[in-house]
Parts: C-alpha cells; sequence; structure tokens
C-alpha cells in the first residue's frame, strides 16, 4: 500500500510539473526605407551627376558642336596632307596623263562634221585604252591619288559619250555636248588646282606606294 501511494505521488508529481518557458519570439524585420534604399544607407542613384561646369544645356551643346567642327577640320587637313603626299611621287604619271585628256578634247573639238568625228573617235580608241592602263597604275588600290577618279571620268567620256556629244550637236541638238563640256570643264579645273598645289610644294615628299 505505501508502494502504491509512493507511485502515485510520483506521478502524480510527473503530471503537476510546469513546461519549460517558451523560447523568445524572433523580432520583426525592419521596414525598408520608403527611399527605395538599403536598411544600411539610401539607396545610390544610376544617374550621373549633375555637370558643375555652370553652363546651361544650350551653351554645353554649342561647345561641343564647336569641338565636333575642330575635329572635322583637323582631320580633313591632315586627309588633304596624306593625298598631297601620295600625288607628289606621281607628278610626272599625272601630267603625260592630262597632257593627253586636253590634246585628245582639242582634237575631237576641232573635226567637223560627223564624218570626221566618227573617224578621229575610232582613232583614238586605242591610245584611250593604253591611257587607262596608265591611269590604273597611278593609284592601283584606289583612295590614295586625289585626281585618278576625275582623270578616269574624263577619259571614258572622250572614247564615248563626248565624241557623240559632238555627232549630236551636229545634227542640231546641243544639250549632250554642252553637258559634256560642263562636267569635263568643272573635273578639268579641279585636276590643273591641284598640280599646281603639288608643284607648289617644291616637290618634298616623294609619296607613298601603296
Amino acid at each position: 500500500m505505501l508502494v502504491a501511494l509512493a507511485l502515485c505521488a510520483g506521478a502524480s508529481c510527473a503530471k503537476e510539473a510546469p513546461p519549460p518557458p517558451p523560447a523568445p519570439a524572433a523580432p520583426p524585420p525592419a521596414a525598408a526605407p520608403a527611399d527605395g534604399g538599403t536598411v544600411d544607407g539610401p539607396k545610390k542613384s544610376k544617374l550621373a551627376p549633375a555637370p558643375t561646369d555652370g553652363l546651361s544645356l544650350a551653351e554645353r551643346m554649342e561647345r561641343r558642336k564647336a569641338s565636333d567642327a575642330k575635329l572635322a577640320a583637323q582631320l580633313a587637313a591632315e586627309e588633304q596632307q596624306r593625298l598631297l603626299e601620295y600625288d607628289r611621287g606621281k607628278i610626272k604619271q599625272h601630267e603625260e596623263l592630262y597632257g593627253f585628256i586636253k590634246k585628245t578634247r582639242a582634237a575631237l573639238d576641232a573635226a567637223k562634221g560627223k564624218p570626221a568625228i566618227q573617224k578621229l573617235q575610232e582613232k583614238q580608241s586605242k591610245a584611250i585604252v593604253a591611257m587607262g592602263k596608265k591611269l590604273q597604275a597611278i593609284d592601283p588600290k584606289g583612295g590614295n591619288s586625289n585626281i585618278v577618279t576625275d582623270e578616269d571620268v574624263i577619259l571614258n567620256s572622250l572614247a564615248n559619250d563626248y565624241p557623240e556629244g559632238l555627232m549630236a550637236a551636229a545634227d542640231g541638238d546641243q544639250q549632250a555636248i554642252t553637258d559634256q563640256r560642263a562636267e569635263l570643264d568643272k573635273r578639268a579645273k579641279k585636276i590643273d588646282d591641284w598640280l599646281k598645289q603639288l608643284k607648289a610644294g617644291g616637290g618634298k615628299g616623294k609619296g607613298k606606294k601603296k
């Protein structure tokens, strides 16, 4: 009986033992700042800092425009110098070609009547083709001579369009030869002016062969 009471008393004690204290609750997460930054500090802006030169937007645009124009002028001057240096090494070839152009054109202008013009055109054909080959040798890769394109256009005109315009003019249609003369005059002036610039350089530089 004593043993039973003792066991009962032990069981009762076990049931009446107080439960362990609950673990402390985790603190609530901190609220994000209203400016979109982080808890450690404000969010950094992705925008570039405002200019501090004291100029207005219009003034800065004008300054940028002037800077671009200066750079363009510098690049143009450098390109001009490069072309001059190349063509100075080709002066003799250019003079030979330009002399041929003037002689060929003068002969066509002096021809009277369609039969004479046509006969002269056929006679000049081989010489024009041969001069075209010399033209290609001046600037084989292209982009290095300032007047090769003009010389090429004139040679092609003298071989075809120019004499055809003269023959049309003999029949009373002046438009074709008027257009051809204007085009050739413009290109001939460019060639003439360029050759003068080359000679004004005193023959300095031999030109870069490419």
